[in-house]
């Protein structure tokens, strides 16, 4: 009797403390959109950043312990069997982590070796001093979420044995396995067309169409990663179809813009920095962009940017770019042992050159990069032209602000001009600019969210130079 009532006391109390959790969150969070030039923020409740802060971030982390659970046994073999007093720390600390968000505790200080922690340190001190809100709801939503991965870094970072522990690797290695079947389709055809031989010339009409299509299948890669787990073989047999549906959801599409920039400049080696997004098929279509440009473009050498620690679950590390490599090199299909060991040579001879920067990786817009990272951005300004993929970058080039959808994308990206620059995106942020007056209004009737769900996209050019 006594057990059952200290039960129900405890029911009651942590029904009672959640109620304090809500009415302390909601004390923070107005309830409205983002203002125009705004921020966007989680405490603007009608904004993809509340529920993302809210409930996708706090699960993210919860994968992690179910992971950390699920696989320590594979663990305790790679790591031995001292590990287990670190798996069962890194499970509390991340358990306490999620508390924190949802309760909106301040921002806190890094104590790890990492290389980054005196840059992270910093730019916490800055915002404390600038800012009234120094938390998670309160704070911009880049910054946010920026430090809540960086947060996860410092737990494995603070322990002796699991340091080197990229929590997000197997999942990573699911979605790679997933892939590669997927990527027949697009193997068979750019060998059997030899798009891909530079001995084959190839008319420029063709070569346009080609670049096009290679250069979307790196952009709708997200779409194809959606459609692996419910049917991969109906993927394989339409991947080069879909991308050609899918031009219908394509905002803008300054694609031609870029193929015309490398046909007009003259046939000197040139250098190209494309800084991806995520690991599995997305990057598998990012090389095989990357061997386009290699082979028809007279690019001499690609700087591969990766982040150089775990990032937003699916985000590509130096390791992952070796691990895919060597994924298609070993694959039993012809085609994939053809274009693996290219690629292969492109990585060892240094033509494919995987820098992983830790600018990429810090709660920074780009915008601010010139200052806070001159020499990251010089050698930018040496590139012929930069690809930036993905959300989380094009949310950086962006400045994270709640832009007039009609705001010419030279000015959104504010003092970030180090080189021409094509911005490969699929709309998963409520925030976007460049589009036709008009534009906007008419996709959100077909589609209420058309910005966050994946479904629509754009190819963005910007250049600082006179071409």
């Amino acid at each position: 009797m006594i057990r059952h009532l200290s039960k129900i006391n405890n029911v009651i109390k942590n029904k009672t403390h959640s109620k304090a959790v809500v009415e302390s969150l909601m004390n923070k969070i107005r309830d409205c959109e983002p203002p125009l030039y705004a921020k966007l923020s989680p405490k603007f409740k009608r904004s993809f950043a509340y529920p993302s802060m809210k409930d996708r971030v706090p699960v993210i982390l919860t994968q992690i312990v179910d992971y950390l659970s699920r696989d320590k046994a594979t663990i305790i073999s790679c790591y031995g069997e001292e590990v287990q007093d670190e798996i069962k720390a890194a499970i509390g600390e991340i358990s306490l982590l999620k508390n924190h968000i949802l309760t909106s505790k301040d921002f806190q200080y890094f104590t790890s070796q990492d290389s980054d922690t005196e840059l992270w340190n910093e730019h916490l001190k800055e915002r404390e001093r600038l800012y009234h809100s120094f938390n998670y709801f309160e704070s911009d939503w880049l910054f946010s979420e920026c430090y809540v991965y960086r947060r996860v870094r410092e737990i494995f970072a603070t322990k002796e044995m699991l340091r080197t522990l990229d929590p997000f690797s197997a999942k990573k290695t699911e979605l790679l396995r997933n892939s590669l079947t997927a990527m027949s389709s697009l193997f068979s055809y750019l060998i059997e067309n030899n798009i891909l031989d530079s001995d084959t010339t190839i008319p420029i009409a063709q070569l346009q169409k080609e670049f096009v299509l290679i250069m979307k299948s790196a952009l709708w890669a997200n779409q194809f990663d959606l459609s692996l787990n419910t049917n991969s073989q109906d993927v394989e047999e339409n991947m080069l179809s879909k991308i050609k549906e899918w031009d219908d959801k394509l905002l803008v599409d300054d694609s031609i813009k870029l193929f015309s920039s490398l046909c007009s400049t003259d046939n000197t080696e040139k250098i190209v920095d494309y800084v991806v997004d995520n690991a599995g098929l997305e990057l598998i279509c990012d090389l095989c962009f990357a061997d386009l440009l290699i082979t028809r473009f007279h690019v001499k050498k690609i700087n591969i940017r990766v982040k150089p620690i775990p990032w937003f679950v699916s985000d590509t590390i130096p390791r992952d770019v070796q691990q895919t490599v060597s994924s298609v090199l070993c694959n039993t299909n012809e085609w994939f042992r053809v274009i693996g060991k290219r690629w292969q040579k492109y990585l060892d001879t240094g033509i494919w050159n995987v820098v992983a920067d830790q600018y990429w990786c810090l709660g920074r817009t780009y915008s601010e990069m010139p200052t806070v990272d001159p020499q990251l951005y010089e050698e930018l300004q040496e590139a012929a032209f930069i690809v930036m993929k993905g959300d989380l970058n094009y949310r950086k080039l962006l400045q994270d602000i709640n832009w007039e959808t009609t705001t010419p994308f030279s000015k959104a990206l504010g003092d970030f001009h180090p080189a021409p620059l094509i911005a490969l995106r699929t709309c998963k942020a409520d925030l976007i600019c460049g589009l036709k007056p008009g534009q906007a209004e008419k996709v959100a009737k077909e589609s209420p969210n058309w910005l966050i769900n994946g479904e629509y996209a754009v190819i963005q050019y910007d250049s600082p130079r006179s071409e």
